[in-house]
């Protein structure tokens, strides 16, 4: 790890624990073992290293997208028209997985839930990745899935609710639970699979009200 790659790794370790606006860079110098003139050699100040730390994440995000073959991703192996109950069980967990124990996203993540009471700017970035931007994401996705006659309802925002607000309080409640990820799992595979029997399956009921089930 390089001296660069470690006061990330350091600042971001330091944000999350006692939020951005609560650590001096002399504080993530010392963290690195080095003297803050040296940290200034590689980072212009403590905004320069937060701007890192977004880009960082977004590289982990792309990555994650691509590994678990995410609709919509370089490496997209199926749709959300024809995505299983498995499949989208497994997409959850490991989008779960990874924002509760990511080395870089779980620590980014509850720096912004920290910093988003003291700083404007924190505050609409993490509703941006959490909140509202969150359900804009699937509220989008659900949109289509009613339009070809996947899903159930009328209203994708709601469903989108439905569908995120659940996992969202998981990750809250697990947050702080490192021994209970195999319950944390199970409690969302049942969430996955509740939501499934909601919503799913309105192009089968169509054919079975035209006789073709």
């Amino acid at each position: 790890m390089t001296t660069k790659q470690k006061i990330l790794n350091e600042a971001l370790t330091l944000f999350a624990e006692k939020g951005y606006s609560a650590v001096y860079v002399g504080e993530i110098a010392d963290a690195v073992g080095i003297k803050t003139p040296s940290l200034y050699k590689h980072y212009k100040s403590k905004q320069d290293i937060f701007n890192s730390c977004v880009e960082v994440f977004a590289e982990r995000m792309e990555n994650i997208r691509n590994n678990i073959q995410l609709p919509g991703s370089k490496a997209a192996s199926f749709s959300y028209e024809t995505i299983t109950e498995e499949q989208l069980i497994e997409v959850a967990n490991a989008l779960f997985m990874f924002y509760l124990q990511d080395n870089v996203a779980a620590k980014f993540r509850k720096m912004l839930m920290i910093e988003r009471y003291h700083n404007p700017e924190i505050n609409r970035l993490f509703e941006d990745l959490f909140i509202t931007g969150a359900i804009d994401y699937e509220k989008e996705i659900f949109s289509k899935l009613i339009d070809a006659k996947v899903i159930k309802g009328e209203n994708p925002y709601i469903i989108a609710l439905h569908f995120y607000t659940p996992i969202f309080y998981l990750l809250q409640k697990y947050d702080m639970r490192p021994d209970e990820i195999e319950e944390a799992k199970h409690e969302l595979t049942l969430v996955v699979q509740e939501f499934c029997k909601t919503y799913k399956g309105a192009r089968n009921d169509n054919e079975k009200d035209n006789g073709k089930g």
